[in-house]
């Protein structure tokens, strides 16, 4: 049996939350106090035009309202500059037992609820058996199969195999489905399915106060446990499209974004070189190329090299500079997986007449644009999200490449964000671009696509897992691999190597660009935003507890 206590990093957190504190301001609902010191922020977090006033997180309606990680928050975090190294948060201390299979998990004491309630473990039993009694609501793939509280700030967490690995999943990082907790004497009586919990009640430092379609506004709560502030207020802001959102940052009227800016520095960054701030932090992950494995042509690996084979990538790039480079064809981001990168690994570079022979290797023909064989054409598609100016600019550019190298036409089909997960969860694609890998561990990198135990047909919700429909056996014992040797590097790097060889020349999605996140910050009301590669957490609104350390090392400008 082994063990493994987590707990050293508390009071690293708890001093850093306490050390960025400032003292709230007190003017409410306005930008300056009247000596012209902000006391209030405003965050565009998606594309809305307007929010509902849903709160619900497990509503199966899509019209969720934004920025969650305010109001509800996980047990641990994820460190995404340190591999994915799991930090606590709610939960001060874990300890394994069991050879692997029971995590016993300490809660934090000094934590309320809004509504000045404490939490204790019969809240977070509650939480954890949600997904367990309803398992259409598990969202976050978890697996594990029981929950108990076991004393007032102790919960007991059960899986039937060795699951240190399936731990990660309690973590809201670069995925938002992680379990968080929430009151049972709120939700005990409420229809998860049709509720909207209109007045949340959670733990996180923030407290709706005030709601319209177009923006809401969070207050700061005294009593959260990560201590005061630096500011009163935190407004939401439905700011529309990335143009409409563009204006807004360029008028300076809202503080913070988190989108895609092409030429960034001269558009936005030049026009207010004291101010406007434009930064990108990597990911660790990578922008991929989905097949649908489900269906034909995309089921033969000859069909999917040659598409893959017949991009240019550098070029592609071109078309949205946003500080972006080739991703490595492997699966791997080089940055964070030095040690475990396969020898033959490097970013695909366009090989059209590869391309074409791929084609041929699989009978196949190109007949008016579409793919033929066996007396059948295919037409074929390709899903981008609709709000994201680089993704658009990237799917007419691979539009254009497979035209001009292999005489195919495909389809370029925009997505709003809200509709674009449901519809790769549900198997409704041909092809789409998608985040892959991501700075979490080698078993998250190729569970997320390459798990066949994961598989559901298309028309079934696949959970935000192997979207791709990947069937193929031969992983699964390679990834049970991977969760077995957590702790010998050099199995885990001979597994790495299989892996991703089988990336490379299966080719189940095809790495086209590294991922990063694009971050907008106006420094007139506030400074302290996080510097790359100074940092051990990400300024981006759709990352769990990073948000929160973000907005609490702030400092008011001019105080």
């Amino acid at each position: 049996m082994s063990k493994l206590r987590s707990s050293a990093a508390v009071g690293t957190l708890a001093l850093a939350l306490l050390m960025t504190a400032c003292s709230p301001g007190t003017a409410g609902g306005t930008q300056e106090t009247g000596g012209g010191v902000a006391d209030s922020i405003s965050l565009r977090v998606n594309n809305a035009t307007t929010y509902s006033r849903n709160f619900n997180i497990y509503s199966p309606s899509t019209d969720i309202a934004p920025q969650i990680s305010l109001i509800y928050e996980p047990l641990v975090r994820r460190n995404v500059f340190k591999g994915g190294q799991l930090e606590p948060w709610l939960a001060e201390s874990w300890e394994w037992s069991d050879g692997d299979k029971t995590v016993t998990l300490k809660l934090r004491a000094d934590v309320k609820f809004s509504d000045g309630t404490p939490m204790t473990s019969k809240d977070v039993a509650f939480t954890l058996n949600i997904p367990l009694k309803y398992p259409e609501l598990n969202t976050g793939g978890q697996t594990y199969v029981s929950a108990e509280a076991t004393d007032e700030h102790t919960v007991v967490v059960k899986w039937k195999k060795p699951a240190q690995l399936d731990f990660y999943r309690f973590a809201l990082g670069v995925t938002g489905f992680a379990p968080r907790v929430v009151p049972e004497h709120v939700w005990k009586d409420k229809d998860l399915k049709t509720w909207t919990n209109p007045d949340p009640v959670g733990t996180g430092v923030g407290k709706l106060t005030a709601f319209t379609p177009q923006q809401f506004t969070l207050e700061t709560r005294a009593d959260y446990w990560g201590g005061p502030f630096p500011m009163k207020t935190i407004k939401i802001v439905a700011t529309g499209s990335d143009d409409q959102t563009k204006a807004r940052l360029l008028k300076g009227d809202i503080d913070f974004a988190t989108i895609s800016w092409p030429n960034a520095e001269q558009e936005y960054m030049a026009r207010d070189p004291k101010t406007n701030v434009y930064k990108t932090f990597h990911t660790g992950g990578e922008e991929s190329l989905l097949f649908n494995m489900d269906k034909a042509p995309f089921d033969d690996v000859n069909v999917r090299r040659a598409l893959s084979r017949s991009l240019d990538r550098s070029s592609l790039l071109k078309l949205a500079p946003t500080g972006q480079e080739p991703a490595n064809a492997c699966g791997l981001e080089p940055a964070v997986y030095a040690d475990f990168m396969a020898p033959e690994c490097a970013p695909q570079a366009l090989d059209a007449e590869g391309a074409k022979k791929a084609l041929a290797d699989g009978g196949w023909t190109v007949q008016d644009g579409q793919l033929a064989k066996d007396g059948k054409t295919y037409p074929l598609g390709v899903k981008v999200v609709q709000e994201y100016a680089n993704w658009m600019a990237y799917g007419k550019g691979m539009q254009d490449q497979w035209k001009t190298n292999l005489g195919l036409d495909v389809k370029v089909t925009a997505v709003p964000e809200e509709n674009y997960d449901p519809q790769l969860n549900d198997g409704d694609f041909d092809m789409a671009l998608y985040w892959t890998g991501g700075s979490n561990g080698l078993y998250s990198v190729f569970t997320d696509q390459l798990d066949p135990e994961t598989y559901v047909p298309s028309g079934k919700d696949a959970q935000y897992q192997n979207q791709g429909r990947w069937k193929d056996g031969s992983t699964a014992p390679l990834l049970d691999k991977l969760r077995t040797s957590a702790g010998d590097p050099e199995a885990q790097k001979e597994t790495g190597h299989q892996l991703q060889k089988i990336v490379l020349d299966q080719v189940p999605y095809s790495p086209m660009f590294t991922a990063d996140w694009f971050v907008e910050m106006n420094q007139a009301r506030w400074t302290g935003w996080p510097e790359a590669g100074d940092t051990q957490h990400v300024p981006h609104s759709g990352i769990g507890p990073d948000i929160v350390l973000t907005l609490k090392g702030l400092k008011p400008a001019g105080a």
